[in-house]
């Protein structure tokens, strides 16, 4: 049998676990791939507001590149009203084509020394000045950042016609100003308290700016540059849940129904594989108990067919060797007698046909009849046996015929089992909501793993070859049970191996 329920096991785990496993890993790397791809998608969404933003900001600078052009053909005070209008702003200085110094806004500027060294950074970036000409003079106009070594401040170039002139722009402005008032509006309109959006300075870990003032934002990981600003980002995240967390959310909960189905399936192969092992099990039990039965049935017949011919031929003269040999064959035919009304009954048990008819009796009365016959039997074999009834116990309702046959079945099994120890005890009493009969002997005992499955059909102790030297067909105690459930009372085991075992019936109180 152990054989065949590895090879059931085997297949089990080649049509069902495998797949389950496989299934589960492609699943899993499906799941990181899609994930992957949801993040992918966020950032594209996220990058796209950034830009937006960005664009934004440009499209400011070269309106502002448009009007100033327009004020510089001779509407000076057209350039200062642009300048008082932007709090971003702080100058405006124009030179030609070969860096001389033309004009300044504020006119203040003009005398002070910081424009020779705004001359002398210009200098420095000459090639970019260069780029802007080439394009200008091709009909498009762009806007450059100037690297300056001061930190608030921001060079932006733009060139612009006079005339027939062309004016280099230099339009000094303060970053933390354009960001937090100019772009404001456009910020908040794009984020619509769905994300966070914040500025910082390149190297400081908080921001400057947040598009939520009155919230704490939490570290942002998605950051990407000004275009208009060196040294200056933008960061942009999720207002309730960062794009890792709703990854990380999004892949838990496919992993827990990934997970759910498979302990599902699991636990249906396992239970698929525990029931056919049962069903191999119990076939196993039915192959034994033929087994069993047959040779117990053989036994009793084969002597009664040999005393019956010894009988028949004669050889028997005296007649008190007559009545020992008629005692024998009428011990085995009863013997005989009770092991087929016991497979009958527990067949009448099997396809719910055995009827139960209760009615009120005295649970003496049913202890002192399964004990009665017993009485030859037990004294033939040497037992010592002792009936003890309780006193003033109240009625029940049972079926005399089936209770009878649970304390005979405890009395047979008593017998078997008590080895050399051969003291057998029927007592009878009440607690609290029932009367009992028990049956105690002194013998080999039941130990604690095997009590859980007495009851069980066809279960016998297999253990030190009890099986083999304690002949029976393992229906008894399965009757016992059977019969006490339909009576809607109980049967209790107490047991210690190599002291004894207990049984106790409980019949509920009329």
């Amino acid at each position: 049998m152990q054989s065949q329920v590895r090879k059931i096991g085997l297949l089990i785990l080649a049509i069902i676990i495998l797949p389950v496993l496989i299934f589960s890993i492609f699943e899993i790397g499906r799941l990181r791939r899609n994930e992957k791809d949801i993040q992918d998608i966020y950032r594209n969404q996220l990058d796209a507001i950034l830009y937006s933003i960005n664009q934004y900001s440009d499209d400011i600078l070269s309106n502002q590149a448009n009007r100033i052009e327009g004020a510089t053909q001779g509407k000076w005070e057209e350039i200062q009203k642009i300048i008082d209008e932007s709090p971003a702003i702080k100058t405006l200085l124009q030179f030609n084509t070969k860096l001389h110094f033309v004009s300044a806004f504020p006119d203040s500027l003009y005398q002070s020394s910081r424009v020779d060294k705004i001359h002398s950074e210009l200098l420095k970036s000459e090639s970019t000045l260069k780029r802007l000409l080439t394009y200008f003079r091709g009909g498009y106009r762009k806007i450059e950042i100037i690297d300056q070594p001061v930190r608030n401040e921001q060079w932006i170039a733009f060139l612009t016609k006079s005339g027939e002139d062309v004016l280099i722009n230099l339009l000094i402005i303060d970053p933390e100003k354009f960001i937090g008032k100019v772009l404001d509006p456009k910020i908040q309109e794009v984020a619509r308290g769905k994300f966070f959006i914040t500025a910082y300075r390149v190297g400081d870990p908080e921001p400057f700016y947040s598009s939520v003032k009155q919230s704490l934002i939490g570290p942002i990981t998605e950051k990407r540059p000004f275009w208009l600003f060196s040294n200056y980002e933008m960061g942009i995240e999720l207002r309730d849940i960062t794009i890792a967390e709703l990854a990380r959310d999004r892949m838990k909960k496919n992993l827990l129904v990934i997970g759910f189905m498979d302990i599902m399936m699991l636990a249906g192969a396992w239970l698929i594989f525990r029931n056919i092992k049962k069903q191999l099990e119990l076939s196993q039990l039915k192959s034994d108990f033929v087994s069993s039965v047959s040779h117990e049935i053989r036994t009793p017949l084969a002597l009664i067919s040999m005393y019956v011919e010894t009988l028949e031929m004669g050889r028997i003269k005296t007649p008190e060797k007559v009545k020992e040999y008629y005692n024998v064959i009428l011990n085995e035919t009863s013997r005989l007698s009770a092991m087929v009304n016991r497979i009958l009954s527990f067949s009448q048990i099997e396809n719910k046909k055995r009827k139960y008819t209760p009615e009120p009796c005295s649970i003496n009365e049913i202890a002192e009849k399964a004990s009665s016959g017993f009485r030859y039997t037990l004294d033939n074999k040497g037992f010592k046996f002792s009936y003890e009834p309780g006193e003033n116990l109240p009625q029940i309702n049972a079926d005399k015929e089936a209770a009878t046959d649970a304390v005979i079945n405890l009395i047979d099994n008593a017998m078997k089992y008590s080895g050399d120890s051969k003291d057998i005890a029927v007592r009878t009493g009440i607690d609290t909501k029932f009367v009992w009969i028990e049956v105690e002997d002194h013998g080999i005992g039941i130990s604690g793993k095997n009590q859980k499955y007495i009851f069980d059909k066809f279960f016998r102790v297999t253990e030190k070859n009890l099986a083999n030297k304690v002949k029976g067909s393992g229906l008894g105690l399965a009757i016992v049970k059977h019969i006490m459930e339909a009576h809607r009372g109980d049967v209790k085991v107490i047991s210690t191996p190599g002291a004894g075992s207990t049984f106790r019936l409980l019949f509920p109180i009329k």
